[in-house]
């Protein structure tokens, strides 16, 4: 019998990773595993895309995970399988089946479901179907989870390989010790499951020979308890230093010791805020103290650890003047990111079985978003919805975290003052169509930069500050090409040989794929060293002479210097056609002009043309 095990993941992405289907293969006895496969599919693929491959397969027996974001199509795409492959057996498992098993048998689409961890009893399904056996497809199959020193590795089975500079997504531990309200992470049950450090190692191991680039650990609160969060960085640091890893933490859980573990690795943590009022957070069953989640964060500012926050707007008493609360608390706080999501109500949460008494009103079906509630009337949801999504394209996307502070005061308003009238302009005065500044998936990262200028143009001239315009350009520029020079190509010197039978003088050249050349109104590299003033006092103490800086990336650095003329003049004429001979057109002697060519060349600022 074979197998296929398809995953609709959310996008392409270093994420996309079918780790459930991969714990599914590997929990099989190997004659099963090497009659299974894997199925990555997208949503950019057309249902005719997604049937075709299946059915390329030549499968006997095909099992879905159902997530929030793919049942729908998933369902409609079974129901498709179901009419071009009658024998199919269609199974179905994952947090759906779990949360709302009758509502998917309903659908009579399926043979078979599988609730909870479903290693054991799709091992066991498959063996019966094997010996001819047509166990009854009725409620739900379950087992009780095995014991996680049982549970089969995806990694160390091999139904996983680690692409060379891809993701990697791994489960240190299963189940939450926690029960927030509107949460499905604990999946009914209360507790932890760690998986054995000696397994961990040996992943980690894997990792690093099959040279993997980012890691992200599962873990909903990774520093619980915090002695094992400890043993975890530990390992990190000692066997992957080098690669870069997502953790979510619980703030209360944060010390000086964990911060100084984080802050030796490459990494980026995510704390769950959810909301900044206490009274808010007690009706979900978590603690907030303010001054004491200010106090802990300040650890990781301290240590240097990149870290974001998670805040949900819609939950119950919660309003929109509440939000605006949260996101001000929040952006106080200077996370690099902020990621706003509207309150699931999600099928096997206790929001969801209490929905009717809390006079929760959301969606029936995937992704379950509130619609309204007694606190926070339909208006209002929109009305967060559209800041948030100015919060991803000005803050998030637009990466305005080193410059944000500054620019809030000038006019003297708090984060969620600025970010509404960002949206304001954007909506009437560019007229962004509102659906299109709602979806930040479609744009480009130089877009936003323009949205942005345009935006600090317009608000520069209502407060009649044009003179602290340039600087303000400046940062947003300076921290832009950063951040683009970090994610692109890298920029290393030429090895010597490549080098050896070129005339640097006579030569085409052009400039390296990861070079950047930026124009900026003031010497950047002193308008860096004011970074933390007041706008006021850098357009007080340094004229905008300007300057044009030179971006690029080595390893993990980026490195930007502010370029004389001649080297600029040669930068900037290296189009791939004309010689440096052609380019300095007498301006510069060959023996001076050849010098800076050598360097540019050995550094690799520049290439041979091809």
């Amino acid at each position: 019998m074979h197998i296929l095990l398809p995953t609709l993941h959310v996008r392409p992405s270093p994420q996309a990773v079918p780790l459930a289907a991969a714990c599914l293969k590997a929990a099989l006895p190997e004659e099963s595993r090497r009659r299974a496969s894997l199925l990555d599919l997208y949503p950019r693929q057309s249902d005719a895309e997604m049937l075709a491959a299946i059915l390329a397969a030549a499968p006997d027996l095909v099992a879905f995970p159902l997530y929030v974001w793919n049942r729908r199509r998933l369902l409609a795409l079974a129901r498709q399988l179901r009419q071009a492959r009658p024998d199919l057996i269609l199974v179905a498992g994952g947090p759906e089946v779990m949360a709302d098993s009758a509502r998917v048998h309903a659908e009579g689409v399926f043979d078979y479901l599988i609730g909870g961890e479903g290693e054991e009893t799709f091992a066991t399904l498959v063996a019966r179907l094997d010996r001819g056996e047509k166990p009854s497809p009725t409620d739900p199959l379950t087992a009780s989870p095995p014991p996680p020193e049982e549970l089969p590795s995806p990694w160390l089975s091999g139904a996983l390989i680690p692409s060379e500079g891809g993701g990697v997504l791994w489960e240190t531990s299963r189940g939450c010790p926690f029960a927030c309200a509107f949460c499905f992470d604990s999946r009914g049950t209360r507790g932890m499951r760690p998986l054995p450090m000696a397994r961990l190692e040996a992943e980690l191991d894997l990792f690093v020979r099959h040279r993997a680039g980012q890691i992200w650990i599962l873990d909903s609160t990774f520093n619980h308890p915090p002695e094992r969060g400890k043993e975890l960085l530990r390992l990190l640091a000692r066997k992957a230093p080098h690669i870069h890893v997502h953790l979510e933490a619980k703030a209360d859980f944060l010390d000086r010791e964990t911060a100084r573990l984080l802050g030796q690795l490459s990494c980026s943590v995510q704390v769950g805020l959810q909301s900044a009022r206490p009274e808010v957070l007690r009706r979900i069953h978590r603690n907030f103290e303010p001054r004491e989640f200010a106090r802990k964060i300040q650890l990781l500012n301290q240590a240097g650890v990149t870290f974001g926050f998670d805040l949900i707007y819609g939950l119950p008493g919660d309003d929109y003047a509440g939000f605006r609360q949260s996101l001000d608390f929040a952006l106080e706080l200077t996370p690099n990111h902020l990621d706003i999501f509207p309150l699931a109500v999600l099928p096997g949460t206790e929001l969801h079985r209490d929905a009717i008494e809390l006079g929760l009103r959301a969606q029936t079906e995937p992704p379950y978003e509130i619609l309204e509630s007694p606190s926070c009337s339909a208006a209002e949801i929109e009305a967060c919805r559209l800041l948030a999504a100015a919060v991803d394209l000005f803050y998030n996307t637009g990466r305005a975290v080193a410059f944000f502070s500054a620019l809030l005061r000038v006019p003297g308003w708090k984060g969620s003052d600025f970010l509404l009238d960002f949206a304001d302009w954007a909506l009437t005065v560019a007229k962004i169509p509102r659906e299109r500044f709602l979806d930040g998936e479609s744009w480009q990262a130089a877009d936003i930069l323009e949205l942005q200028e345009g935006y600090l143009s317009h608000l520069f001239k209502k407060l009649e500050r044009p003179d602290l315009l340039p600087a303000a350009l400046d940062l947003l520029r300076y921290h832009f090409h950063y951040a683009e020079t970090l994610l692109g190509p890298e920029t290393l010197p030429s090895p010597p040989e490549e080098l050896r039978n070129l005339d640097p003088w006579l030569a085409p050249l052009r400039l390296a794929e990861g070079v950047r050349l930026v124009h900026f109104s003031y010497e950047i590299l002193d308008l860096l060293e004011m970074e933390d003033s007041e706008l006021e006092e850098v357009a007080l103490l340094f004229r905008p002479v300007g300057s044009v800086a030179v971006f690029l990336r080595r390893g993990e650095e980026v490195l930007c210097e502010s370029l004389e003329e001649d080297f600029l003049t040669l930068l900037s004429g290296c189009d791939g056609r004309r010689s440096p001979e052609e380019i300095f057109a007498g301006t510069v002697i060959r023996a001076e002009g050849e010098e800076i060519v050598r360097f540019a060349l050995a550094e690799g600022f520049l290439l041979p043309a091809p």
